[in-house]
């Protein structure tokens, strides 16, 4: 399984890529990127969770909103928080 610490670094950028991007709360971010998480981390039996962490958090963030957003547009600003969080 995915490293603790690398899999909540990644939950914390999606997180701040819901706020930050998509405009949600800091409350609400914690409750979708929390909820989802639950989600990926308890497959189906037979699946594993590891390969979904392969995803760049923006693009989870933009499936946890229902809103996708033009990447370019946002990369410089995303590249900031990646090099924020030590990434």
């Amino acid at each position: 399984m995915i490293e603790r610490v690398a899999a909540d670094s990644f939950w914390e950028i999606v997180r701040i890529c819901l706020m930050r991007f998509h405009g949600l709360s800091e409350s609400q971010a914690q409750h979708k990127s929390t909820e989802f998480r639950r989600q990926i981390e308890s497959p189906p039996s037979g699946l594993s969770s590891e390969i979904f962490y392969h995803a760049e958090p923006f693009d989870v963030a933009c499936d946890i909103a229902g809103k996708p957003l033009d990447f370019p547009h946002h990369r410089e600003e995303y590249l900031g928080v990646l090099k924020r969080r030590g990434c």
